[in-house]
């Protein structure tokens, strides 16, 4: 498996398949998570296709599902309901891709620090995943953080499910910068269960989307814990364009950043 992903840019393809084979990268799809290509079935199509024609190994790639405002641990059964459907819609997608993954969000609300709210999330989203993994076996399926402000419901969904071969967590580090946890400490308590990252820089702020080592994080110290944890996951340069992908992964490899030696 590649343990580097970026996301191609389907109006640049050529220069993203000539990124990806001097990398040797796998491909992350970006495409297929808006509510308006999901309610165009002609669209979805048109865009499989468009990945199918290309004729590369896919199977190292992976897909971001849906999460703008889903909701599985909703208390309203409408809003539980959409948001499975949704999230089918991924994971079909996923299949017709022939991708050996979906990420998908935490999705809560993360200063609403209500005991009964918390473990409504981590019963409704185990309940959930555990029985979509059990859907689509052939799947990987990926939780990842949001704007979580602290790891503790992230890892007691990543303890819940340890027992599924087919979900995992992945850590976006970015988001973890943004949060009132420090990354080492993120890195470290979730070690265990992650098996995908996803790398961009920003200002601990706002959510940029910038370059890896053109901002705010210490990428000495995430290669330097990351190291010492021992782990092998997949990395995902998340930044939209070829050009901040290529500055990601040249600044990496300069500086020895995991998962370059």
């Amino acid at each position: 498996m590649s343990l580097l992903e970026i996301i191609p840019s389907k109006n640049r393809i050529q220069d993203s398949l000539q990124l990806s084979e001097e990398y040797q990268a796998a491909f992350e799809y970006n495409d297929f998570f808006l509510p308006e290509v999901l309610d165009n079935p002609a669209l979805v199509d048109e865009l499989i296709n468009f990945y199918l024609r290309l004729n590369r190994n896919r199977s190292n790639d992976t897909l971001h599902g849906v999460f703008l405002d889903i909701t599985v641990h909703s208390d309203d059964p409408q809003i539980r309901e959409i948001s499975s459907r949704r999230i089918h819609q991924s994971m079909d997608i996923a299949c017709a891709l022939g991708v050996r993954g979906v990420i998908f969000h935490t999705n809560y609300i993360a200063n609403f620090h209500n005991t009964a709210y918390c473990s409504n999330w981590l019963q409704r989203n185990v309940s959930f995943f555990t029985a979509l993994a059990e859907e689509y076996p052939g799947q990987q399926i990926y939780m990842e953080n949001m704007f979580d402000l602290t790891p503790e419901l992230f890892l007691s969904f990543g303890r819940a499910v340890e027992h599924c071969p087919n979900i995992h967590l992945c850590l976006d580090v970015a988001h973890a910068f943004l949060s009132n946890t420090a990354i080492a400490d993120w890195m470290k308590a979730s070690a265990p269960y992650v098996k995908h990252l996803h790398l961009n820089d920003n200002d601990g702020i706002s959510d940029l989307h910038a370059p890896v080592g053109s901002v705010s994080i210490d990428w000495t110290l995430f290669d330097s814990v990351i190291r010492s944890c021992g782990i092998m996951p997949s990395v995902l340069i998340e930044t939209a364009s070829v050009e901040k992908q290529r500055i990601s992964l040249e600044f990496m490899k300069a500086n020895h950043i995991f998962p370059f030696s």
